[in-house]
């Protein structure tokens, strides 16, 4: 089980996963480690802990690094990683409404093929003015990406990718995604030699 992550890394750890990064594409979570560099998938956690506030529910929580990293709240994911909190459909979460101060969607909201509902459900259980916290790539990256990361995603491994699914989103295409579903966004920022990007938003 991975340790959990401080939100920040010392400086000399960030210049070594940077410079090394076109490397670590290529390597799981030992191999990553093998080196000394931080995984990959680590990275996106890193970059939403600093956001996250309260009691927490990470949908597609994946390992759940996040929630345990954070140290309060719940992870779901509709893939029986032995982490997860609970397994369920990110259109049907089983949380009453307004329970959560944060709700994170890490790198999962393009295999998300009922995409409104689900952001629907964040807003339905996020408390007045939470945070919704988003990490997507855009399409092109996740066409390159996924195709070298896939060995080490055991979701994806196991099913493939859904005729309904993307690579990834565009940032505009997210931005849309939460203005029609009643989130402000607060910021938008890239991370991970700007391949990636995380989106803070509010529920109205």
């Amino acid at each position: 089980m991975p340790v959990p992550l401080k939100p920040h890394a010392p400086l000399w750890q960030r210049l070594v996963d940077h410079l090394l990064f076109p490397v670590n594409m290529w390597l799981g979570e030992e191999g990553s480690r093998r080196l000394g560099l931080t995984p990959i998938d680590h990275e996106r956690v890193r970059a939403a802990l600093p956001y996250c506030r309260g009691l927490l529910l990470d949908v597609g929580c994946g390992k759940n690094l996040l929630v345990r990293s954070h140290g309060a709240g719940f992870g779901v994911d509709v893939h029986p990683y032995v982490e997860i909190s609970a397994r369920c459909d990110s259109s049907r979460l089983p949380f009453k409404a307004g329970s959560f101060d944060t709700v994170a969607l890490l790198a999962c909201l393009n295999h998300m093929v009922r995409r409104e509902e689900t952001l629907a459900e964040c807003h339905r259980v996020l408390r007045r003015d939470g945070r919704l916290l988003v990490t997507m790539i855009s399409p092109w990256v996740g066409c390159v990406s996924h195709r070298i990361r896939r060995r080490h995603d055991p979701d994806q491994l196991e099913r493939g990718m859904a005729h309904e699914e993307a690579w990834g989103l565009a940032p505009d295409e997210v931005i849309r995604l939460l203005e029609r579903s009643r989130f402000e966004l607060l910021l938008h920022r890239r991370f991970m030699w700007g391949l990636n990007s995380i989106f803070v938003a509010r529920s109205l």
